[in-house]
């Protein structure tokens, strides 16, 4: 699974979301995010973190980015993607005079950025490209514009001064300077072809300085966090999901956050009723891998999170139609991939919603337990949801606290028995459903426990 950001945009755990608040100034800064590898090796992320964080500390200084974000954003939103000219000069080919422009505006954007941030950042070392902007701006006029100068040729300085004096002999001397200008071009590409890896570095690390203003910003907008890079255990304190909590505060409503925590080799069961807020809790952890992966700030008010090589997050009636698979085949499918994975040796999160809620009740019980009887002491990180009673397995349990003075709590608690507290009835009568049905169902309940 060679997962890159992209792939997870539609996730239903709400990517998007905080992907479009991001305040990217460049496309440039957006496809090369979008196209990321998701990291996993935790020295990997620890630098991305370490990156973040210089960042972070000197947005809050006094005299450090804040003062100067309007001005970075400006310059950084005249960043252009230029990787195809890029190519074609590795490539040895003669640049036209666009693409020789846009060389000489990202020499332009790279000196700005430098002198701004100039033993401000470490983590980020601008080479000068004072010898390419001289080379195309041989005037030293400092605007984004290019033609061939006159002082490129004293030959073609020549030319041009006969042209503008209305000789008879224009069609002559036009195409003579057509000649030198092209010559010119060829010289300035071979030139710049040598330092082809300057131009490309400083087209990376423009973009980088663009991700990483917008990620601090972020962590303002969003409250977000920066997480601790762990090794075997995720833990988060006060943990949100930005889209579901904006959705349930324009409601007039508080949205409540929850504290949770599972490790490597024991998988973790969510028990609770429908509405109990337990597929909230999966949408909000893979959430947070997500953005963990991809070096984001982290929607909690403290987290630590050990990184993985695949997340797998199961969840909803998502039904393969092109395959034609039903929706409770496609989510053994899905599951199936889970096993494959942790067989292949895989460090994986497995994030599963209310695995086999679509076949009948005694066969759900049983692929619910036997599935984390399998995966026990395995190496992966899992989360299981669900409203069966999964009793012959030994695993750590917790449940949504339920109703309480007639308000849902969805805090999560320790469950030491093995069946999921009768919760239905009490959140159906809460809705002000017909009292009729629910004093049926309270009596054919009360029947079969007699």
């Amino acid at each position: 699974m060679n997962m890159r950001l992209k792939s997870i945009l539609d996730s239903p755990c709400g990517f998007r979301y905080i992907f479009e608040k991001l305040q990217l100034q460049s496309s440039l800064s957006r496809h090369l995010l979008m196209d990321t590898p998701m990291p996993h090796k935790p020295s990997d992320i620890a630098c991305i973190y370490e990156e973040l964080r210089e960042f972070k500390i000197l947005f809050a200084q006094d005299g450090g980015l804040r003062n100067i974000l309007t001005s970075l954003q400006i310059t950084l939103s005249h960043l252009r993607d230029i990787r195809n000219t890029v190519t074609r000069l590795s490539a040895a080919a003669t640049l036209d005079d666009i693409e020789l422009f846009e060389i000489k505006n990202l020499a332009i954007i790279n000196e700005d950025i430098r002198k701004h941030l100039k033993g401000k950042i470490l983590s980020i070392d601008f080479d000068s490209m004072e010898d390419i902007l001289n080379l195309l701006d041989p005037e030293g006029l400092r605007i984004s514009s290019f033609y061939i100068y006159d002082s490129y040729d004293s030959e073609l300085a020549v030319l041009r001064k006969k042209m503008k004096s209305g000789s008879k002999y224009q069609d002559e001397l036009y195409y003579e300077a057509s000649i030198i200008e092209d010559r010119v071009r060829g010289l300035l590409s071979r030139k710049l072809e040598k330092v082809v890896h300057l131009i490309s570095s400083s087209l990376e690390k423009l973009a980088k300085t663009d991700i990483l203003l917008s990620k601090v910003l972020l962590l303002e907008e969003l409250d977000l966090s920066i997480p601790v890079v762990s090794t075997g255990a995720n833990r988060y304190t006060g943990m949100f999901n930005p889209y579901i909590k904006e959705m349930v505060e324009k409601e007039k409503k508080e949205f409540q956050k929850v504290s949770v925590e599972f490790e490597t080799n024991s998988p973790l069961l969510i028990t609770g009723a429908n509405m109990g807020g337990k597929t909230v809790v999966l949408k909000s952890l893979a959430l947070c891998q997500y953005l963990f992966q991809f070096g984001f700030g982290v929607p909690a008010e403290c987290a630590e999170i050990s990184p993985v090589e695949e997340v797998h997050f199961c969840i909803g009636d998502q039904q393969n139609i092109e395959s034609g698979l039903s929706s409770f085949a496609a989510e053994i499918t899905r599951i199936d991939a889970v096993l494959k994975s942790v067989y292949a040796g895989k460090k994986i999160l497995a994030l599963i919603d209310e695995p086999a809620r679509t076949t009948n009740p005694l066969e759900g019980t049983a692929l619910v337990t036997a599935l984390i009887r399998i995966l026990l002491d395995k190496k992966l990180l899992m989360v299981v949801t669900t409203h069966y009673n999964i009793e012959d397995v030994e695993c750590r349990r917790i449940r949504v606290k339920g109703l309480e003075n007639g308000k849902m709590n969805y805090s999560l608690i320790e469950e030491t028995g093995t069946k999921p507290p009768r919760e239905a009835l009490r959140i159906a009568a809460s809705l002000g459903v017909d009292n009729r049905w629910l004093q049926e169902a309270e009596n054919l309940l009360k029947e079969k426990t007699e």
